[in-house]
C-alpha cells in the first residue's frame, strides 16, 4: 500500500528532506520512503511539488508511520501541515495540533496485518 505525503509550511522544500530523514531512521520505515514528483492526473495540470511516498507493508507499518509522524511534527519550529493520501485517494490533514495521528491515518490507511499461515488474517 502506498502513501503519498504532502507539506504546506513556510520551508515546504527543507521540512521535505527532514521528514525524508527521519522517516528513514525508523527501522520499519528504512528503504520504503521515497521522494517524488507525482504524475498528474487526466484534465489536471501538473504540480511542481514534491512528495514523500511511503511503500507501506503489512504488520504495524501504519502505526509506525503514524507515531514518527506525530513525533516529527511536535519538533518542528514552524508551522508545518501534512497531507497523507492513501491508496483510495482518501486524504487527512495533521499538524501539530492533531491530538491522535493514528486515528486519523487510519481513516485513509487501513492498518494490513500479516497472513498468519492458514489464508486468515
Amino acid at each position: 500500500m502506498r502513501a503519498l505525503i504532502r507539506l504546506e509550511g513556510d520551508d515546504v522544500h527543507g521540512d521535505l528532506g527532514s521528514l525524508q530523514d527521519w522517516l528513514g531512521r525508523e527501522a520499519r520505515l528504512r528503504g520504503r520512503i521515497a521522494r517524488e514528483r507525482p504524475v498528474p492526473r487526466p484534465g489536471e495540470m501538473g504540480s511542481a511539488a514534491e512528495v514523500l511516498v511511503a511503500a507501506l507493508g503489512t504488520g504495524g507499518a501504519v502505526s509506525v508511520l503514524a507515531a514518527s509522524l506525530g513525533t516529527w511534527l511536535t519538533t518542528r519550529r514552524s508551522r508545518v501541515t501534512l497531507k497523507i493520501t492513501g491508496p483510495g485517494g482518501r486524504s487527512v490533514e495533521v499538524d501539530g495540533k492533531s491530538d491522535d495521528v493514528l486515528k486519523l491515518l487510519h481513516t485513509v490507511l487501513p492498518e494490513r496485518r500479516e497472513d498468519d499461515g492458514d489464508g486468515t488474517r
